[in-house]
């Protein structure tokens, strides 16, 4: 009877964990976007910029998806980076998100746009206020770069399969794994047994976490390799995205004080960042793309 309720209990396990992770890619306006878009004080999305769509058309076409965006919707994210779900693939298209602060085109824009820190008001004349400003600015190639990124992730299925089959494939996986070893180890030494399963679990459990975290760093090296190979002047603009990161990051981490040394390393970098690779590694990257000689001829 045990044994049954444990069988029930997996495939529930597994099946809810694949809908919730198609459920985002499968329906992205539902999920993502009504989740995420940020809205007036009336309830009322917020409109993209027009310099965001411009972009958007621009790159969509350097991508070779000239038909294709026309599948892909841009909305304003409440938070301060952007995201994406769905597919040109798919039934539903794909949704992007813009950071919030790409609505900004001015520093008076980001002075009176009620940005706090530590819940306390910023003194907009002080060095991390100016900092904020500088930094909250985008140009149209860091906005160009990260539409670029963006549309390489709706537009590579591998990675999208994995992200909605990786994780309840390795619950079957384990479960199989603990029946195994139930059968042919310490089936009437319940002690040992359940140790040996717990230790099936843990070690499972952080081989996914490992290879999770090598997909995800893989994919968004790609997407920055794509975006920033679309012409130099997006590569440009991941190169001052990446340098703008890091330089707030440093900024804050002095001001937090030995408490920033627990959020931010010394060259800047996310110290509890996980799904995404370093900002210097990623910065690197885009550098090396741009002063490619291959590169800026082929782009003339």
């Amino acid at each position: 009877m045990a044994d049954k309720i444990v069988r029930v209990c997996i495939r529930l396990g597994i099946g809810g964990l694949f809908v919730i992770n198609a459920s985002g890619e499968l329906f992205p306006h539902q999920a993502c976007k009504q989740v995420n878009a940020l809205k007036d004080e009336n309830g009322i999305l917020v409109d993209v910029p027009e310099t965001c769509r411009e972009q958007f058309k621009e790159v969509a076409v350097k991508l070779g998806l000239k038909n294709s965006a026309q599948k892909v919707t841009l909305f304003v994210n409440e938070g301060f980076h952007a995201v994406s779900a769905g597919s040109t693939w798919f039934p539903e298209g794909a949704v992007i998100g813009l950071p919030r602060w790409y609505l900004y085109q001015t520093k008076e824009d980001v002075a009176t746009s009620g940005l706090k820190f530590l819940g306390r008001n910023i003194q907009w004349d002080s060095e991390f206020g100016e900092t904020v400003k500088f930094c909250y600015v985008p140009t149209k190639d860091m906005i160009g770069f990260t539409i670029g990124h963006e549309l390489a992730h709706i537009q590579h299925l591998e990675f999208k399969m994995f992200d909605i089959f990786a994780s309840p494939f390795w619950l079957f996986l384990t479960y199989k794994m603990i029946r195994f070893v139930h059968y042919r180890t310490f089936k009437k030494q319940a002690m040992w047994n359940l140790l040996l399963n717990l230790s099936v679990c843990g070690v499972n459990y952080f081989a996914y976490r490992l290879v999770n975290r090598k997909v995800q760093h893989f994919s968004e090296f790609n997407a920055d390799k794509i975006s920033a190979e679309c012409t130099p002047q997006i590569a440009k603009g991941g190169v001052d995205f990446f340098t703008r990161r890091l330089k707030l990051n440093l900024v804050q981490r002095s001001l937090l004080g030995e408490e920033g040394e627990d959020f931010f390393t010394e060259d800047g970098n996310e110290v509890k960042s996980y799904t995404h690779p370093r900002l210097t590694d990623r910065l690197d990257q885009v550098k090396f793309i741009l002063s490619s000689s291959d590169f800026q001829l082929d782009s003339r």
